[in-house]
């Protein structure tokens, strides 16, 4: 981790938010180059100028399923898979389908709760969990909206797609719908050391759409943790009570790297790295774990 004097770039829709990230860990951003991005409204095209710049920020082409690797471009997750008459489906932990062939994107899910769900039939926008949501709750893309189950938190890993590898992302950023809290829901960022990158408050659209992601020059992530409201889904919301769904993630092409110790170097595991370069035998890689160079 850098230690230098913090040297941030913020563009200007996403200044409230970056300010919010760094004081929730101030420290960790300290030497740190990252962009913010923000954006909260009553519909997608409130947000729709923001998430676009942020596929751009993280990278171009969208890499769809193909498994790669990819030196760049990104990843994207809609959750609209079957269209409109797709059935609300449920899947266990770790939710692994946008891994796996035919859909290989590199991200993994797991949470603290039961499991997962996509809404679809015969009641839309989680009504299946409670007759309230559809009125709450709207989509960024149509149909199909995401959540995990008895549980409010979700916990993306990043991998080569297609492969059990584990890989890191130059940034992630998601849609939320109905976010009626402030400082409640949120995305933490984590290294492939474990240690946080720091923390974005999402902005609240009672009732909307809200987007929040981050992308780092130097810094790669390994986790992105995300708390959808405060609530898992299931009760009535209420002025203290804030359950929040998701919609569309986008996040830079996964990599496998950086190395972190000599031991990674070993047993052919140099061979395996595309970040920050591709090592031309053992000894290259232990020289960058130990110069950075």
């Amino acid at each position: 981790m850098k230690t230098s004097t913090s040297n941030m770039q913020v563009n200007v829709a996403a200044l409230i938010i970056a300010v919010s990230f760094l004081l929730t860990n101030p420290t960790a951003l300290f030497g740190q180059e990252f962009v913010a991005y923000s954006a909260a409204g009553s519909d997608a095209a409130a947000i729709q100028a923001v998430v676009d710049a942020f596929r751009n920020a993280v990278g171009s082409p969208n890499n769809g399923n193909a498994p790669g690797p990819f030196s760049g471009g990104r990843r994207e997750i809609n959750w609209d898979g079957g269209g409109a008459t797709a059935a609300a489906t449920t899947f266990p932990i770790p939710m692994t389908n946008f891994n796996t062939a035919t859909v290989a994107r590199g991200a993994v899910f797991t949470t603290s709760g039961t499991g997962f769900e996509i809404s679809g039939v015969p009641t839309p926008e989680f009504g299946d969990l409670n007759p309230s949501y559809p009125i709450s709750f709207i989509t960024f893309s149509s149909p199909r909206l995401f959540t995990p189950l008895g549980s409010n938190i979700t916990d993306v890993h990043f991998f080569r797609p297609g492969t059990d590898i584990p890989a890191t992302t130059n940034g992630f950023g998601a849609v939320f719908t109905d976010v009626d809290l402030a400082a409640t829901t949120s995305i933490e960022y984590f290294n492939n050391a474990g240690e946080s990158l720091g923390k974005v408050f999402v902005p609240p659209a009672n009732n909307g759409l809200s987007f929040v992601g981050v992308v780092f020059n130097g810094e790669r992530v390994a986790l992105a943790r995300i708390t959808s409201g405060n609530t898992a889904p299931g009760p009535s919301e209420s002025g203290s009570v804030d359950v929040v769904v998701m919609d569309d993630f986008v996040y830079g092409e996964p990599l496998v790297g950086p190395p972190t110790n000599a031991e990674d170097c070993k047993q052919d595991g140099w061979s395996e790295f595309e970040f920050p370069r591709a090592f031309k035998n053992q000894g290259d890689c232990v020289k960058f774990v130990t110069t950075g160079k």
